[in-house]
């Protein structure tokens, strides 16, 4: 019997010794060596390890031997990365930059709009100093005029992680197929499967066909050589700008009752930014194991509406006082009133751990207190911040409201 796994560009190799051929060497020995071919500038590394164990009710001996093989490429990339200026996507681009940079690829972030503009103040974009000061290199401009944007410069990669229909994403497309682009990554959504009595979401499950996400998805399919498609949920890191868990910890600090639609049973996925970098990385280092795929790039654990409320009071250090409701008997439109989807809504991420070898390092008890302080770092919990949603659900439930 053999397993294989993989972890960027590192495969193992374990074999029972019933598959093998019998050595008589002594119960440990290592064997190992390297090579450096020129053309690809990768090693290769082998260690054999014999183990050897005699039954005490038995003289019958029985040797185990495990192959570990770790092939590492230095082969680097020249990676675009076309960012959003908005959103919760935005820091998809920050994190993913860094990572690149730091595996010693070489890496070009272009944002959408002005550099000057007010929203390159906020997080991430005025974090970019890091990507520059680690190699990397920042413009601004239109996605439509890229090629003049990124000064006719060639690249191996392109992560387009801007746009939500065709018509923003093909000049993307065009251009990188037209200047030699040799592998397209594009961020989609995991909002685009259609709700389902048998969750997880899977890679390959009924999606929204008329979603601009789709026809993107499908576009890359027809007319891309190696290209992945990526479904990230909700994303929690440093440097996020767009409020999940801020929004409980604003009702959570000021002891204000937390509003949750439905039973609170609901399941989600919350993924940090660096599993979603991490997974990225692993396509651009493994093309062929990434090409024409579509990964759900989430981490691999659900989590309840109100435990999302509890783990936030937890990071926080405060209890959490959690109150249902039922959003048309209130009379409130659960868009505006909750931060997350109100129904069932997760994903598994299947297709990056089996093609990938890529593992998930979510720790959300651990990753919320990360957010919490930068929440009290820059001074929210002492903001005046109005209610008035949450104190129309709060009368209809005739629930009190702290002054």
């Amino acid at each position: 019997m053999a397993t294989i796994a993989s972890s960027s560009s590192t495969v193992l190799f374990s074999a029972s010794s019933s598959n093998l051929l019998p050595f008589s060497h002594p119960s440990t020995s290592r064997l190992s060596f390297s090579s450096s071919l020129s053309s690809s500038s990768s090693s290769l590394s082998i260690s054999h390890t014999f183990l050897s164990h005699t039954s005490s009710t038995s003289t019958h001996s029985v040797n185990h031997s495990a192959f570990t093989i770790s092939a590492s490429s230095v082969e680097k990339k020249k990676v675009l990365i076309v960012n959003t200026n908005s959103g919760g996507h935005a820091i998809i681009g920050f994190y993913f930059a860094k990572e690149l940079l730091g595996a010693g690829h070489s890496v070009t972030v272009l944002t959408v709009g002005e550099e000057g503009s007010d929203k390159m103040k906020k997080t991430p974009f005025n974090r970019f100093s890091e990507i520059v000061s680690a190699g990397g290199r920042t413009v601004w401009g239109n996605p439509s005029e890229i090629g003049s944007v990124v000064g006719g410069e060639v690249f191996d990669v392109v992560l387009e992680n801007n746009g939500k229909d065709l018509e923003t994403v093909r000049p993307v497309i065009e251009w990188a197929k037209s200047s030699g682009v040799k592998q397209f990554l594009f961020i989609s959504s995991a909002g685009i499967y259609k709700p389902t009595d048998e969750p997880p979401h899977v890679e390959g499950d009924v999606v929204k066909a008329d979603a601009g996400h789709v026809v993107v998805e499908k576009y890359l399919e027809e007319t891309f050589g190696s290209w992945a498609a990526f479904r990230p949920q909700y994303i929690i890191g440093s440097g996020n700008n767009k409020d999940c868990e801020e929004w409980f910890f604003d009702r959570i600090v000021r002891d204000r009752p937390v509003p949750i639609p439905g039973s609170g049973l609901q399941l989600s996925n919350i993924t940090h930014a660096r599993d979603l970098s991490s997974m990225l990385t692993l396509a651009v280092e493994n093309p062929e194991a990434a090409k024409g795929s579509i990964f759900n790039i989430v981490s691999d654990r659900a989590v309840t509406l109100d435990g999302i409320a509890k783990l936030c009071a937890q990071a926080a250090g405060r209890p959490a006082n959690i109150v249902h409701y039922d959003p048309k008997a209130v009379g409130v439109d659960a868009k505006k009133a909750f931060p997350f989807r109100t129904y069932h809504f997760y994903a598994e991420p299947r297709a990056a751990k089996s093609k990938l070898g890529w593992e998930s390092t979510t720790n959300l008890p651990e990753d919320l207190k990360e957010r919490f302080q930068e929440y009290v770092k820059i001074g929210r919990d002492k903001k005046s911040i109005k209610f008035e949603v949450d104190d129309k659900i709060l009368e209809a439930l005739k629930v009190p409201v702290p002054v």
